[in-house]
């Protein structure tokens, strides 16, 4: 299993006022943050909302709402952050992560990914922090072949309920390197040359189209004006009009 770093449970109150600028490397962790406004209900459920972003159940019945994932492809969810206030001694809020997938048939079906969370206590307003498996996560944002998926994130609130109430959830993702595929791009890259999965992944983005005549020619040297369009394409960099 990959080693990966290990978030606080809490998170600076910074980053949950919105999307944090997205930084670049595999060892370094973004964060994307949900509002309770995104949160769409599903069961017709009214639900109003406080001065502070929360929002709370004003139905008789219980409120299911739930607000897609959006992230770059093959991101690496390390977990997320629930952000929410419970002081019932008795009910409370739960909240979970999910896949949706459509078959190449199209049958339907959803599944959950790692463990739900469920307030408890009056703990008030909290933070609280749900870690993912990482071989869950890598399993979850490469789609199954011939399939197409979704990511969605969904809330329960009790109801009628002042006391528990709903402001919004913090993803803590990652970039990572594309996994190698079965053949090689290039002929001078075989499958088991040490830097193939890296090249394979320059190929993929558009980064690179190699050397000509079906090689990358791996061994030799990089010019500054090569090192400038592999720049300029990995980061896309652009200029102000």
């Amino acid at each position: 299993m990959a080693v990966f770093l290990v978030v606080p449970a809490v998170v600076p109150e910074a980053t949950a006022q919105g999307p944090a600028p997205d930084i670049y490397g595999t060892a370094d962790t973004n964060y994307h943050f949900i509002s309770a406004e995104e949160f769409q209900s599903t069961n017709d459920t009214g639900y109003v909302f406080t001065d502070y972003g929360f929002w709370r159940n004003a139905d008789s019945s219980v409120l299911k709402a739930m607000a897609p994932l959006r992230l770059p492809s093959g991101a690496l969810v390390d977990g997320y952050t629930v952000v929410y206030d419970d002081s019932d001694p008795v009910e409370n809020l739960e909240f979970a992560f999910k896949r949706n997938w459509v078959g190449s048939f199209g049958a339907t079906g959803q599944e959950q990914y790692g463990p739900a969370f469920q307030s408890s206590g009056t703990p008030g307003v909290r933070s609280s922090w749900v870690e993912l498996d990482p071989d869950l996560t890598i399993r979850y944002f490469f789609a199954v072949a011939l399939t197409t998926q979704s990511y969605t994130f969904t809330v329960y609130l009790p109801p009628n309920n002042w006391d528990v109430r709903f402001r919004g959830v913090i993803v803590h993702w990652k970039r990572q390197v594309s996994p190698a595929p079965a053949t090689a791009t290039f002929n001078d890259v075989p499958t088991g040359h040490w830097a193939f999965q890296f090249i394979e992944a320059l190929a993929d983005s558009g980064i690179t189209a190699g050397c000509g005549g079906g090689s990358f020619c791996p061994n030799n040297t990089l010019t500054r004006a090569e090192m400038a369009v592999f720049l300029s394409k990995a980061l896309g960099l652009h200029y102000a009009p």
